[in-house]
C-alpha cells in the first residue's frame, strides 16, 4: 500500500518560520510546557513547532476531521504530539466529554488563520473556552490579518476581508480594539500586538488571576 501523502497549506508553507520567531520571544527551547492549538488544519505548524519546542507536549486539535491523517501524517516521529481531537469551538466546551478533565491543564493555547475564516461564534468561542483550558498565567496567540480600531489597512486587507464575506458574509477581518475589550471578561489581558509579513499580526493574551 502506497504511503499516505499529506496535503500541505501554501499560508502555513509560508508563515511557519516567522510564526515560529515570534513564539520564540515569548517560550523558551528547552521549557517544559503543555500546549493546545486550535484549527490545526494540515498540522504543518504543530509539526514545524514541535520540532522545535521538544520539551514540550503538543494537543492538536481541529473541527475538521478530514484533516487528522494530514496532522498524523505530519507529525508521525514526534513523540511529543499527541492524537488529534476534534473541536468546534464555538461550543461550550464542557460539552466534550474529553475536555473538562483537561480544565487549566494548558500552559499555551495557539490558533493560527483561524479567527478571519469563521464566524464571529467561534472567537468568542476561543476566548470562553481557553479561559477554562488555559492555567493561570497562561498564554494564547492568535495569528492573522485584523482590523484596528475599525479600519482595515493596507488595501490588499481590504480587498482580502471583501472577498471573505463575499464567501460567507459571516467570515471576515476581526478587529483588535474589539477583541481585546471581548477577552477580558473571560479574564484575559492582551499584552502584545507583533507585526508580521504580509500584513499579518500577532496577538499575545494572557489569562490572568480572577478578581473578587
Amino acid at each position: 500500500m502506497a504511503a499516505y501523502i499529506p496535503r500541505k497549506s501554501p499560508s502555513a508553507e509560508r508563515n511557519g518560520e516567522s510564526i515560529l520567531k515570534a513564539l520564540q520571544q515569548f517560550l523558551g527551547r528547552t521549557d517544559k510546557f503543555k500546549a493546545i492549538e486550535i484549527a490545526s488544519g494540515t498540522g504543518q505548524h504543530t509539526s514545524l513547532f514541535a520540532n522545535y519546542f521538544t520539551c514540550a507536549s503538543w494537543s492538536p486539535t481541529e473541527y475538521d476531521e478530514s484533516l487528522f491523517p494530514d496532522i498524523q501524517e505530519h507529525c508521525r516521529n514526534l513523540k511529543n504530539v499527541k492524537t488529534p481531537e476534534f473541536l468546534d469551538i464555538s461550543k461550550e466546551i464542557t460539552d466534550i466529554k474529553y475536555m473538562p478533565p483537561n480544565f487549566g491543564k494548558y500552559d499555551v493555547g495557539i490558533c493560527i488563520n483561524m479567527i478571519h475564516i469563521t464566524p464571529i461564534e467561534c472567537t468568542q468561542g476561543l476566548f470562553r473556552n481557553m479561559s477554562k483550558l488555559l492555567t493561570i498565567g497562561g498564554l494564547l496567540f492568535t495569528y492573522g490579518p485584523y482590523s484596528e480600531d475599525g479600519l482595515i489597512t493596507p488595501q490588499s486587507n481590504v480587498d482580502f476581508n471583501a472577498s471573505l464575506q463575499k464567501q460567507n458574509p459571516s467570515w471576515g477581518l476581526k478587529d483588535i480594539t474589539y477583541l481585546k475589550e471581548y477577552s477580558t471578561q473571560f479574564g484575559f489581558k492582551l499584552e502584545m500586538v507583533v507585526d508580521m509579513p504580509s500584513n499579518n499580526k500577532f496577538l499575545v493574551f494572557r489569562r490572568l488571576p480572577p478578581t473578587f
